[in-house]
């Protein structure tokens, strides 16, 4: 089965808003008579706050193939093999429970309490309505909820065919290593912004 790549909705509305508000900035800079002395700190700015746009919001994300399942947090990323994972669940965003371990996932966050009643009312207005009860994380119509069945669906699927090994949960390795272009761009957006400021 091929790999699937679950990136947030929300995250990704607001990451365009903001690249599109930040280049405004910058083409209105450079088009607005008069404002060349305040052009390379508004656009130094832009710059930077687009690098941490990418990296805080566009750059996390969950995908799943059929040998694990790879949670890529902004500083982190975990690959999780199948046979290390032993519980899902959405109660402040997506988390995968390992012997030991819990990944939060920030690709995938919960819905605040604003987000949860209107999910649930959409989800009563569907023609598949969920069982009553159901956490607000796990409605399909969120983040956490529709990369929770992304990912409990191809577990299911691989348990079902014999091709994920049971009883060693203990012993299957979950690998972590830093994201380094993720805080590459957080330190030099963050740096870009404050030499901005200083320039100002």
């Amino acid at each position: 089965m091929p790999r699937i790549v679950f990136r947030s909705t929300f995250n990704r509305v607001l990451s365009i808003v903001a690249w599109v508000l930040l280049a405004a900035v910058a083409a209105g800079t450079l088009l607005t008579p008069g404002a060349a002395a305040a052009a390379p700190a508004l656009l130094l700015g832009s710059l930077g706050g687009a690098a941490l746009v990418w990296a805080l919001l566009w750059a996390p994300y969950i995908a799943v193939d059929d040998d694990e399942v790879h949670v890529a947090n902004i500083v982190a990323e975990y690959r999780v093999p199948w046979a290390a994972l032993i519980h899902v669940d959405t109660r402040y965003a997506l988390q995968l429970h390992t012997p030991g371990r819990r990944i939060s996932a920030t690709g995938a966050p919960a819905p605040g309490a604003l987000g949860a009643v209107r999910a649930a009312r959409a989800e009563r207005r569907s023609e598949s309505p969920t069982a009553p009860g159901v956490r607000p994380g796990d409605l399909p119509s969120t983040d956490s909820g529709s990369a929770a069945a992304l990912v409990r669906g191809r577990w299911e699927q691989l348990r079902d065919s014999g091709r994920i090994e049971l009883g060693v949960a203990d012993s299957a390795r979950v690998v972590v290593r830093a994201r380094v272009a993720t805080v590459a761009a957080i330190v030099l957006g963050a740096g870009a912004l404050v030499a901005a400021v200083l320039l100002v």
